[in-house]
């Protein structure tokens, strides 16, 4: 049996595409597979048959992981450019003081938790980075411990254990909030059903605010055909702008490549539903990005997280898996009653916004199929630029208090 495995894993560490793919089939399999209303969703399996297959130890490109998430995150924004435009005017100002809040309260339950465990300050970084699935923040917590004024055994000893707790924490993490925003949060917000009619009002009062003129028989022609140009050429300036930097203190401060294809997603979405002449991309093209990117995301990050996750078990104890469990759970709950009773988002805007919040890209796609509608998205947009920078940077408040 040792051999067909080892045979199988050599196989796959030459040819990373196989493994990749066939994550991506099985949970697509997986997640469609219902028992009564019980479903674990297509992007939560996904992730869970990767780490599965992950434990093979199987080298992925990290380009892959990149590309994908992007071409996802562009075609997320091309559909729903008008309507985040729209609530732009709205609710946007308010949504950016949301992740603020939920900011707060991710921070304030890390901190909480790990008093109360009595964690170092290593380990309560990486379970943060982790359970709030903040990847973005290890760069940061790695630099900035770099740079404090400490021995360098210890310096050393505290950036050692950052990786492991985060990859301790991070799958339930990944897994918990897909599953927890897709499932229970529609339930804490009066039932699927009533999220779903939320949805479909939403979008009818959109799409009457912002509809615009239908193409012209000439332009009519090309709509079996994608626009290449548009595309590439709208990912690539996103990714440029996103790439520029400015340095805050010591920490270089940028929007990411993938929050400027996002970006120019959305305004291309927008100015493709005033000016339909020009960037059409057929929906079926749109569904494919979307569920392809994002799932090839997810393989990806499965894959490559599996070979680390039960020897960090053994390093920082099984506990720490509980601890980062509740440490995901709470402030989803706190956070879905806040952006419902206070801040008064309809429902599917709520989880769009927690999970845009805690820049859990997973989330999103699972939550989308769950209402059966890309208003959620309108939540998310807006929380998740808001939190690629302020969630970051909450981890400084572990690392300087903790």
């Amino acid at each position: 049996m040792n051999d067909v495995i080892d045979w199988l894993a050599d196989i796959f560490r030459q040819n990373p595409i196989i493994p990749v793919f066939l994550t991506i089939g099985i949970g697509f399999w997986l997640g469609q597979l219902r028992y009564k209303m019980i479903s674990l969703g297509v992007v939560a399996a996904t992730l869970l048959v990767g780490v599965v297959i992950g434990q093979l130890d199987i080298p992925i490109p990290p380009m892959v992981k990149s590309m994908f998430f992007i071409l996802f995150l562009f075609s997320i924004g091309y559909s729903v450019g008008p309507q985040f435009f729209h609530a732009l005017k709205g609710n946007g100002p308010r949504q950016m003081l949301f992740a603020v809040v939920e900011a707060a309260i991710c921070v304030a339950t890390v901190w909480g938790a790990a008093k109360l465990m009595g964690y170092n300050t290593g380990t309560a970084l990486g379970m943060f980075a982790g359970s709030q699935t903040c990847s973005a923040s290890l760069g940061v917590i790695h630099d900035t411990i770099a740079g404090i004024p400490l021995p360098a055994a210890e310096k050393d000893s505290m950036q050692a254990v950052v990786p492991v707790c985060y990859a301790v924490t991070y799958v339930f993490g990944a897994i918990g909030s897909v599953w927890f925003l897709s499932i229970i949060g529609p339930m804490m917000l009066g039932g699927l059903g009533k999220v779903r009619a939320e949805a479909k009002e939403i979008e009818k009062s959109t799409a009457t605010e912002s509809t615009t003129k239908e193409p012209t028989t000439s332009a009519r022609k090309q709509s079996d055909s994608t626009d290449m140009i548009f595309i590439s050429l709208g990912i690539a300036v996103g990714c440029f702008l996103g790439a520029l930097s400015f340095r805050l203190e010591s920490v270089p401060v940028s929007l990411s490549t993938t929050g400027g294809a996002l970006l120019t997603g959305l305004v291309l979405g927008y100015w493709r539903n005033r000016h339909p002449k020009f960037g059409y991309i057929p929906p079926a093209v749109v569904w494919f990005l979307d569920n392809l990117g994002l799932n090839l995301f997810i393989a990806v990050v499965g894959l490559t997280a599996g070979p680390t996750f039960i020897p960090a078990i053994k390093d920082v104890g099984l506990s720490m898996v509980g601890i980062g469990a509740v440490a995901t759970i709470v402030p989803m709950v706190l956070c879905i009653l806040i952006g419902k009773r206070i801040f008064r988002f309809s429902g599917p805007e709520t989880l769009g916004c927690v999970a845009g919040a805690r820049c859990c890209a997973a989330a999103i796609g699972a939550i989308q199929d769950s209402v059966d509608s890309t208003i959620p998205m309108i939540g998310y947009t807006v929380t998740y630029a808001t939190a690629n920078f302020i969630l970051v940077f909450s981890s400084l408040v572990i690392l300087f208090t903790v």
